[in-house]
């Protein structure tokens, strides 16, 4: 699974890295080490009126068009790859082709057997971008809000021993696909949502203060000292 994330700092290198409009407005945006559910997400989408790559803030716990209460979003920060098509959540985004880069620096996870936090990310200090889905919910009073999940699948051999499930990385080449930049069969796209080379990966272990979601700085990705 994926609860909790890092978000980087510096948009200009994410415009630079991820393609973005130049002519598309910047969100308002801050970067966080500890981010949680119900906070907003760094999302990339394809423009249907520009085909260009623009970045759009989302809530984190995707909130499905017809849900009644946004409190759905609570229990809807993940989607299984195994089950993306048929859970009433996620379906509608699936089949409406409503696909999304989530922007990271990395996520943590918790080992099951003693709770030790992890930092986990790319080699290299390259940006971690997950594969996620995104929905528009209209409130009874009006108001709009865009949510995201992040998709998991089974963990690769690196993760596997914290947990059994890990997020979907995706790799550059597959971006394009993934945003519906070039074409893809449905088979094609979950192929795409498959375990990242346990190699092209790194992680360490961590003060427990990531367990805080409140906590937020640098200093929780320093290696915890034995």
């Amino acid at each position: 699974m994926c609860g909790r994330a890092r978000l980087p700092e510096d948009y200009s290198e994410i415009k630079i890295k991820l393609a973005l409009d130049d002519l598309a407005p910047a969100p308002n945006w801050r970067g966080s080490w500890n981010l949680a559910p119900r906070q907003d997400m760094l999302t990339v989408v394809r423009d249907p009126a520009t085909g260009r790559r623009v970045s759009i803030k989302a809530r984190w716990g995707l909130i499905p068009s017809w849900a009644r209460e946004a409190k759905i979003g609570d229990r809807t920060f993940n989607a299984r790859r195994e089950t993306i098509e048929s859970v009433a959540s996620f379906r509608g985004a699936w089949r409406a082709g409503q696909r999304c880069l989530v922007v990271t620096d990395g996520f943590y996870e918790w080992r099951k057997s003693d709770r030790q936090p992890f930092a986990i990310a790319r080699v290299n200090d390259q940006l971690t971008i997950l594969a996620g889905l995104w929905d528009l919910w209209r409130a009874p009073g009006g108001e709009t809000i865009r949510s995201c999940t992040v998709i998991t699948c089974p963990s690769n051999d690196l993760i596997a021993p914290l947990h059994d499930r890990m997020p979907v990385v995706l790799a550059e080449e597959d971006w394009p696909a993934w945003l519906g930049e070039t074409p893809a069969t449905n088979a094609a796209l979950k192929e795409l949502l498959r375990p990242f080379p346990s190699e092209r990966m790194k992680l360490w272990p961590i003060s427990k203060k990531v367990n805080n979601w409140r906590n937020d700085g640098p200093d929780l990705l320093d290696p915890l000292v034995a």
